[in-house]
């Protein structure tokens, strides 16, 4: 998970624990790319759009998919549209917009994972 502010990150992976996954949470661009390039072991990305400095959602998403082009993308964010993910982000993708509920956010996930 790549989300800029820490309590939003520990919210998020509180409401995902009871699906048995393992979250790993990020807070900025440069940590993203350095996990996901060291680390190809992910079963999805889960990520803030608007990641205050750096590069943005879109960017982390664009590089995870070509490390890995299967990997479920779950984007998350208050400011985007379902038409800026259609136009920025990357295919086969979700989108849950903030504020959201535990149900929304896992059903999103379990899309992506194909469990649904």
């Amino acid at each position: 998970m790549v989300e800029d502010e820490h309590h939003v990150c520990e919210l998020i992976s509180d409401m995902l624990m009871g699906d048995d996954l393992e979250i790993e949470c990020v807070t900025t661009d440069r940590e993203a790319y350095r996990r996901l390039s060291r680390s190809g072991v992910f079963d999805a990305l889960l990520v803030d759009i608007n990641l205050r400095a750096g590069t943005t959602g879109f960017d982390v998403a664009r590089f995870a998919r070509q490390l890995n082009p299967r990997l479920p993308v779950v984007y998350v964010s208050g400011q985007a549209s379902k038409a800026s993910i259609e136009t920025f982000g990357v295919a086969d993708s979700a989108f849950v917009e903030k504020p959201f509920t535990a149900e929304q956010l896992q059903g999103a996930v379990r899309r992506v994972l194909g469990e649904d």
